[in-house]
C-alpha cells in the first residue's frame, strides 16, 4: 500500500464499537442524514453476486442485509464484502457469517474482470485518496450492465448546523478518515469517465446519493 493507505490504516485502527460511534456521530452531524435512509438507499442494490466496498466492521451492511431480507424477501444475493483495514474487518467477520470477506485495497483489487452484479460504495468516496484509481477499479470488476450505488460528502452550505458541519470535516481531514468533500457538479460531471450512466441522483442535506450501471 501507499504511505496514505498506511496513514489512513493507523486513523481506522479503532475497535469496532468506537468506530460504529464515531461513524454515527459524523453521520449526523456532517452528513446531516439518517440511518435509515442510507440503509433503504443501500439495500435496495444487494442482489446477485454483489461487492460491498469498504465494508468496515460490517455493522452497516449487516442492518442493510436484514433490511433487505425483509423488503425483498425474493431477491437472492452473495455477499463479498473487502476492506484494507485488519483492525475493522475482524468486526465484520464476527458480524457477516457466510459471507465472503477480503482485505483489498480498492484501488488495486485483485479480482477478475465483470466478476460482480452489483456494487455498493456507502460512505466512501470522499474517504479515499487517489479515487480515480478506485473508481476504475470498482467500474473493472462490475459486470456490463451491473449497477454500484454510492454516496458522496458534500461541501456544507450555510447556518449554524453546517458551521458544525464543516468543523466535523476539519477534524475528519485532520485525523485522516476524511480526503475531502465534494460539489455535486463535480461529482455528476466525474462519473461518465469511469464508463458509468447515472439512473438517478438525489441530494439530502450534505449527501449526494447516486445510482449508477455500468456501460
Amino acid at each position: 500500500m501507499s504511505d496514505t493507505s498506511n496513514i489512513n490504516e493507523n486513523s481506522y485502527n479503532l475497535t469496532p464499537i468506537l468506530y460504529d460511534i464515531r461513524g454515527f456521530f459524523i453521520l449526523t452531524f456532517a452528513y446531516r442524514n439518517t440511518l435509515s435512509s442510507q440503509v433503504r438507499f443501500f439495500a435496495e442494490n444487494l442482489k446477485g453476486h454483489h461487492l460491498e466496498c469498504a465494508i468496515g466492521t460490517g455493522t452497516f451492511t449487516e442492518i442493510c442485509m436484514k433490511h433487505a431480507r425483509k423488503k425483498q424477501p425474493h431477491q437472492a444475493f452473495s455477499l463479498v464484502g473487502v476492506d484494507y483495514s485488519k483492525a475493522l474487518m475482524g468486526g465484520a467477520k464476527r458480524k457477516l457469517k457466510g459471507a465472503e470477506l477480503a482485505i483489498e485495497d480498492l484501488r488495486n483489487m485483485s479480482y477478475e474482470d465483470e466478476t460482480f452484479d452489483t456494487a455498493n460504495l456507502p460512505n466512501g468516496y470522499h474517504t479515499i485518496a487517489d479515487i480515480d484509481k478506485a473508481m476504475y477499479e470498482i467500474v473493472r470488476v462490475l459486470k456490463t450492465g451491473g449497477q454500484l450505488y454510492m454516496n458522496v460528502l458534500l461541501y456544507p452550505g450555510t447556518g449554524l448546523m453546517n458551521k458544525i458541519s464543516t468543523k466535523v470535516n476539519d477534524y475528519g481531514q485532520s485525523i485522516g478518515i476524511l480526503n475531502r468533500p465534494y460539489s455535486r457538479e463535480e461529482i455528476l460531471e466525474s462519473l461518465p469517465k469511469y464508463g458509468l450512466r447515472i439512473d438517478d441522483e438525489r441530494t439530502i442535506q450534505n449527501c449526494i446519493f447516486i445510482k449508477t450501471t455500468k456501460l
